[in-house]
């Protein structure tokens, strides 16, 4: 935008090659340049300071791009467990999101594993804003197998008796941490995301 701005006021290059005869070109009044300076010094602003956008978003001339102008500062993860005896409780290994602290980060670009993607959107939200959380949890204790799939593995060849959602929040570890204990991540236990699936007596699934 600014070399547009700076090419429209001084036109010489313009003049030089147009063809012999033909009218110069006419110079660009200096408020366009001023305005094209506004937009492309206010874009720089916003991108830098993104709550200075609220300040000009009434005018319409620039914005935030994209879904990500804001990023979250904490990273939430969601971790589906079951459980036998409601006392102990196996989580069901993703594919593609941290879990493991001593799993190495992934590369999976360009490729956008859909399930894990929005667990992540799911994580800013609550369980009233996401049902499909516990639409999941019931797949699970049926050993659901395309809904099994979404998992690297199936910690239970037969169906568990209970599924639970959990919240953690996840940090990178420091690189003294990493090295004295080979951790990539370090996490904090939030509580329960949902109510637990849970399979009655006489075989029909309810939450608690």
């Amino acid at each position: 935008v600014l070399f547009l701005g700076v090419l429209l006021l001084d036109d010489r290059d313009l003049r030089l090659k147009a063809p012999a005869g033909s009218p110069a070109p006419h110079r660009a009044p200096i408020a366009v340049v001023i305005i094209l300076c506004v937009f492309f010094f206010t874009s720089i602003a916003i991108f830098f300071v993104p709550r200075a956008a609220s300040i000009v978003e009434p005018f319409r001339i620039v914005n935030n791009y994209g879904l990500f102008a804001i990023m979250t500062r904490a990273r939430y993860e969601i971790e589906f467990q079951g459980s036998s005896d409601l006392v102990h409780w196996t989580p069901y290994p993703f594919r593609y999101k941290p879990q493991d602290v001593r799993e190495r980060p992934g590369l999976y670009a360009p490729y956008q594993p859909r399930f894990d993607w929005n667990l992540w959107f799911a994580s800013l939200g609550t369980i009233e804003e996401n049902r499909w959380i516990m639409n999941t949890e019931v797949r699970l204790l049926e050993n659901s197998e395309p809904v099994l799939r979404l998992f690297s593995s199936n910690p239970f060849p037969h169906p568990p008796s209970a599924v639970r959602v959990v919240m953690w929040q996840y940090w990178f570890s420091s690189r003294e941490e990493k090295e004295r204990s080979g951790v990539w991540w370090d996490r904090k236990f939030l509580g329960p995301y949902a109510p637990t699936a849970v399979r009655r007596s006489d075989g029909s699934i309810g939450f608690e």
